[in-house]
């Protein structure tokens, strides 16, 4: 594409009392028009020819209060919203015009961030209608934002640190209108955007209010915030859901996507088109955005859909431009596409690239090792195949470059998402089912509960879908991004009935939180107090404690029941670290069924019995 001009002032719709400023940037088109409405009912409109700059600017200053009115641009006969929309009307019909000021719920200005140290972060992954769109979830606002806010108590109990939001912004395929938001067919995941800056208009309670939205997100992002959690925004800079009709494409044709030689549109992300991030103005514009929603919003992190296609140019502006806004912020994507993109190699975003770069990838050679395949029948370590076992290793190490036998991806911890799945593909406790057809209720509840220790006891940020902690189930679906809300839908009756289960997924949540052993940062820390037995099929290691002379023993047992003499532990640690114990003892802290309570005192034991499909976690005391 040929060079065009660019500008650096903000664009969209700026707002005063005195005067509103309308900014949209095509060079590529001679003329554009603003419609003004004149209210949100009528389609009574006046049109107000807009002023083009060199920098391919259209620009244009109306006098007076604007605000409650909508908008549109008219491009060659065409009317589309503005790219930068900051509010809309239902249904993302037009562009809103509002007084941001106006939009902060009570204490919203001065409200306390927590601040949570990345080592700390436990991601707890959850659509908006999913969590309380059940009328299990006995709410009073149903999959909305403010019926959210009344389930934060039942986050508080499992102990999770941040709240990963799946698409909150603008998504075109769910009908806005109350009457329509909770039919069983009105429903998608949200990866369908639209318009970036607005927040989705169907989780309010009131989608035809052009400021209800966004007060009432504020709300549920300062009620997670007081109480003591983080929030992640889902992302989906990659595609949006419409191309040749899309806003950017009306208004810049073919400039905001990636088209291949033949001039067709190239489909990196698998749903029709891509976005040019490469390109300096749909780089300015995520960067942008994501400006946008941490500085109004107090967003604390950023989640990338299909990360690979955006970029690593761009991934790093934004990585160092948002560090300088909070320098706590946790980034991270999905390192892949969802099909061949123009974007050469060397710029895509994949596994390796976020070394030393301040942002985190998704594990999937980890999520396979633990599981086997996403949706199909195959197994890995949790279900019993020990050939996973090295790979569960490197994942258990923080994928880092451990030794020579365990190269990883990262040169830190902090640079790898654990995960055993995510929204997308079947959800564990279906997975392990379709792997283990023939095994009881009570034997996939112990391969599940092996899964989670196997993720919670690895170096990295550990991350879980909502309902993992409790064996939700899909019914098998794997791909539900749009089925219907009684298979999304979270049945909150499977917390009471695996009450136990719970319990352990809570205490594995506890067992993290407690032993910073399992939160280390440095890849030549890891390699040095973190140390493999040579065991066969068993998984087992040490760590060594910060407190002298103390040390934990982690052992992940995937098959027969399994007996370690003490001796071999000890014969483990002096060679380790080349000193001589006279006399080892062992306190057991984590067992199959969960935390070992009010056992602090430590005994010599000569061996140790690790059952089967479980995780032992011992301390050792040296006399």
């Amino acid at each position: 594409m040929e060079k065009l001009p660019t500008t650096s002032k903000q664009l969209g719709m700026i707002y005063s009392p005195n005067n509103t400023i309308f900014r949209v940037w095509s060079p590529i088109m001679d003329k554009i028009d603003l419609l003004l409405y004149r209210d949100l009912k009528s389609d009574e409109k006046t049109l107000y020819p807009m002023e083009k700059s060199i920098e391919g600017l259209h620009e244009l200053i109306i006098m007076g209060d604007l605000k409650g009115l909508t908008y549109t641009y008219l491009v060659n006969g065409v009317e589309t919203t503005d790219p930068y929309s900051i509010a809309a009307s239902i249904n993302s019909q037009r562009s809103g015009i509002i007084d941001l000021k106006e939009t902060n719920p009570q204490g919203w200005e001065n409200h306390k961030i927590p601040k949570i140290n990345k080592p700390e972060t436990i991601i707890y992954e959850i659509h908006v209608k999913d969590f309380t769109g059940s009328q299990s979830s006995y709410t009073k606002y149903r999959g909305k934002y403010l019926g959210f806010i009344e389930k934060i108590p039942y986050l508080k109990e499992l102990g999770v640190t941040h709240i990963h939001l799946m698409p909150i912004n603008d998504f075109l395929t769910v009908n806005e209108e109350e009457e329509h938001f909770l039919r069983e067919d009105n429903y998608n995941w949200g990866y369908d955007p639209k318009l970036y800056n607005v927040p989705e208009g169907s989780y309010s309670t009131d989608p035809e209010d052009l400021t209800c939205r966004i007060r009432e997100l504020k709300t549920l992002i300062m009620a997670l915030h007081n109480a003591g959690f983080n929030v992640i925004m889902d992302v989906v800079y990659n595609h949006t859901y419409r191309t040749e009709d899309s806003n950017y494409n009306i208004i810049a044709p073919n400039y905001f996507y990636r088209t291949n030689p033949d001039g067709s549109f190239s489909n990196g992300s698998g749903v029709g088109n891509e976005i040019a991030s490469e390109r300096p103005m749909a780089r300015k514009f995520i960067i942008d955005s994501l400006k946008y929603w941490v500085n109004e919003y107090k967003i604390d992190g950023f989640r990338f859909d299909l990360m690979a296609i955006t970029d690593i140019d761009t991934v790093k502006e934004a990585v160092n431009t948002l560090r300088k806004i909070n320098p706590n912020i946790l980034i991270y994507g999905e390192p892949w596409n969802g099909g061949p993109t123009a974007l050469p190699l060397d710029k895509m975003t994949l596994k390796g690239t976020q070394r030393n770069q301040n942002f985190a990838l998704f594990n999937d050679d980890f999520r396979n090792a633990i599981k086997g395949d996403n949706d199909g029948t195959s197994w890995g370590y949790a279900q019993g195949d020990s050939n996973c076992k090295h790979q569960v290793e490197i994942g258990l190490a923080g994928s880092i470059d451990y030794y020579d036998y365990h190269r990883g991806f990262a040169d830190s911890p902090l640079e790898s998402i654990n995960y055993l799945n995510s929204h997308d593909n079947l959800i564990l406790a279906d997975k392990i089912k379709k792997s283990l057809p023939h095994m009881d209720e009570e034997g996939l509840i112990r391969v599940n509960k092996f899964a989670h220790s196997i993720l919670f006891t690895a170096q990295g940020i550990p991350f879980i879908h909502a309902g993992n902690e409790f064996l939700r189930t899909k019914y098998m679906v794997h791909n539900s991004y749009n089925s219907a809300l009684g298979i999304n839908a979270i049945d909150w009756t499977y917390k009471e009935n695996y009450k136990d289960y719970f319990d352990y997924i809570k205490e594995l949540i506890t067992i993290r939180k407690t032993y910073e052993e399992f939160r280390m940062t440095d890849a030549k820390e890891i390699m040095y107090r973190l140390r493999f037995m040579d065991m066969q099929n068993i998984i087992g290691y040490t760590i060594k404690r910060n407190q002298k002379n103390r040390y934990l023993y982690v052992s992940h047992n995937n098959a027969q029941d399994y007996v370690i003499h003490t001796q071999a532990i000890k014969y483990h640690l002096e060679k380790a670290y080349d000193f001589t114990i006279e006399e080892m003892r062992f306190n057991l802290i984590l067992g199959e069924n969960g935390i070992i309570k009010d056992n602090d005192e430590f005994i010599k034991i000569d061996k140790l019995r690790i059952p089967y499909q479980s995780t032992a976690i011992y301390e050792i005391k040296i006399n």
